[in-house]
C-alpha cells in the first residue's frame, strides 16, 4: 500500500493488516508521530511498526514521536519491542501513560505530520480501520485531544529501567 502525507484518499485496510497500515503511515511521515493506544499490545509490538518508528526516530534529531497509552498490562514483563526501542532512543521516543480520567479503551489512532491518520476505534476489535494521508478535519481534532491528554499524562513507573 502506498501512502503520501497530503493525499486525501481514504483507505479501509482489513483488521489483520492493521500493523502494516500503521507502519505505512509512519513511513510516510517526515516530522512527527503521535500514537494513542489503549494498551501496548500486538499492534505496537509489530516488527514492521517498530522498524518504521525506529526509522523515523533516526531520520532527524527533531523528530517528534509521542506514544500515549492507558495500560501496560504485561508489556514490560513480556519484553515489548516498543518499550525496548524507547529505552534505546529515549531522547527521540517518549511514552506516557494517561491519567485515569483520560483512559478510553475505544481510542486507537496515530497522527503523522499533523494530518495523516490511522484510526482503529475500538481496538482490538475495531468496527473498521481508516488510513489517510490527509484526513481533515478529523486528524487535527484528534491531535488537539491528544495534546490535552499528553499534557496531563505522566511517565509510568513500570517503564523505568533499573541501572546499577
Amino acid at each position: 500500500m502506498q501512502l503520501d502525507i497530503g493525499d486525501d484518499t481514504l483507505h479501509h485496510p482489513a483488521r489483520n493488516d492493521a500493523g502494516h497500515a500503521l507502519a505505512t503511515l509512519i513511513l510516510a511521515s517526515r516530522r512527527s508521530l503521535w500514537l494513542r493506544v489503549p494498551t501496548l499490545d500486538a499492534l505496537t509490538d509489530n516488527a514492521e511498526v517498530c522498524s518504521a518508528i525506529k526509522r523515523l526516530a533516526l531520520s532527524s534529531a527533531r523528530a517528534d514521536i509521542r506514544i500515549l497509552f492507558d495500560s501496560l498490562e504485561s508489556a514490560v514483563r513480556n519484553g515489548h519491542r516498543l518499550i525496548h526501542l524507547s529505552r534505546r532512543l529515549p531522547s527521540r521516543i517518549t511514552l506516557r501513560q494517561t491519567q485515569q480520567d483520560d483512559n478510553d479503551a475505544e481510542q486507537c489512532f496515530a497522527i503523522a505530520d499533523g494530518t495523516g491518520l490511522f484510526e482503529a476505534s475500538g481496538w482490538p476489535r475495531p468496527g473498521r480501520l481508516d488510513l489517510c494521508g490527509h484526513r481533515l478535519p478529523r486528524a487535527p481534532h484528534l491531535g488537539r485531544q491528544f495534546q490535552e491528554h499528553w499534557e496531563r499524562a505522566g511517565g509510568s513507573p513500570e517503564l523505568r529501567e533499573l541501572r546499577l
